[in-house]
């Protein structure tokens, strides 16, 4: 049944409600009737019993809700703490309503046998209804679980060819477990009951620090050889005779190095650098100074020239005094 707008319009928000129902989720319980809605309340109380209050939050409120993109957040997260028989019931309405990732969900429990009778070829029919579905955001994964069902021969015969193309088709479409597993050989998005993913592991690369150390003991290597080679005779004792030399242990000289022949210097003139004098600037020419000169000292005398002289004061005449008789 392929989805409606809608319906994979609100896929992509299953992630958040999942992340959301975790933190209100109980710890791990085993999965036996005390465990319903994960060690939640299982009937409805009156106001006053808190303890048992089924609030708008809890667990079995939103089970209870028609299929949507809560309620089948959270029947992943019921599955998950093991309530396989509310997850079930959830995912089976989800399913009806055309929500692709449902049923992805409801394979796997088919494939483990969680509140269901194990059936891998179920499951592996239930994939390939998801891998055909369209769906843009739970389509890749789809393809991506089909694969790796034909690549392991779960529920169908194995064909690694045929999941090769299912691998292919879910790493274009951005699936990256696929993608790790065309790179690799290998991925562990689907893990066995010992946890081992699918295909050969590759070996681990040997990593920076593991590096520098076996560089520094290959150096510690070299040097006591080295200091092994140069250490002096040892000397030891002959019965009845003086002390003797133990033969030192042959060392291969090194070849001599071998010079770089000499290169003889070209004969000829040689060259001095000589350093440029700056170009004199020549000064401004003083010659058409002079006519200018000459008729400003022509003018000046001629205005002397005209100049009036000026008038003399009138010299002071001197009266004679009379003379007077003394008496």
């Amino acid at each position: 049944m392929s989805a409606s707008p809608r319906q994979r319009g609100c896929s992509r928000l299953l992630p958040v409600f999942v992340a959301f129902f975790a933190q209100l989720a109980a710890p791990l319980l085993s999965a036996d009737e005390g465990n319903r809605f994960c060690g939640g309340a299982m009937q409805p109380a009156s106001p006053d019993d808190l303890d048992n209050a089924v609030g708008e939050l809890s667990l079995q409120y939103v089970a209870s809700q028609p299929a949507g993109p809560v309620s089948c957040a959270a029947g992943y997260l019921l599955s998950k703490c093991g309530d396989h028989e509310t997850a079930n019931r959830v995912f089976d309405k989800c399913i009806a309503a055309g929500y692709t990732g449902a049923l992805i969900w409801k394979a796997l429990m088919y494939e483990n046998g969680h509140g269901v009778p194990q059936d891998p070829v179920k499951a592996t029919e239930m994939l390939l209804r998801a891998a055909n579905s369209g769906d843009p955001y739970y389509g890749p994964l789809g393809k991506m679980h089909y694969a790796t069902a034909l690549y392991q021969g779960r529920g169908v015969e194995r064909n690694v060819e045929e999941a090769m193309r299912w691998f292919r088709e879910a790493a274009a479409e951005g699936d990256e477990s696929a993608q790790e597993f065309l790179r690799t050989g290998h991925h562990t998005a689907v893990r066995d009951g010992s946890g081992q993913g699918v295909g050969e592991a590759p070996e681990p690369a040997m990593t920076a620090e593991a590096s520098a150390d076996l560089a520094a003991a290959d150096f510690q290597l070299a040097v006591a050889r080295t200091d092994a080679a140069l250490a002096p005779p040892v000397r030891a004792r002959r019965m009845g005779g003086a002390d003797t030399a133990a033969p030192a242990p042959a060392v291969t000289p090194l070849p001599a190095p071998v010079s770089a022949p000499e290169i003889a210097q070209p004969a000829g003139r040689r060259l001095v650098e000589v350093t440029a004098q700056p170009p004199a600037t020549p000064g401004p020419d003083g010659a058409w100074l002079l006519p200018l000169l000459a008729a400003f000292v022509a003018g000046a005398l001629a205005r002397l020239r005209q100049r009036p002289a000026p008038a003399r004061a009138p010299e002071p005449q001197h009266r004679a005094l009379p003379l007077r008789r003394a008496a």
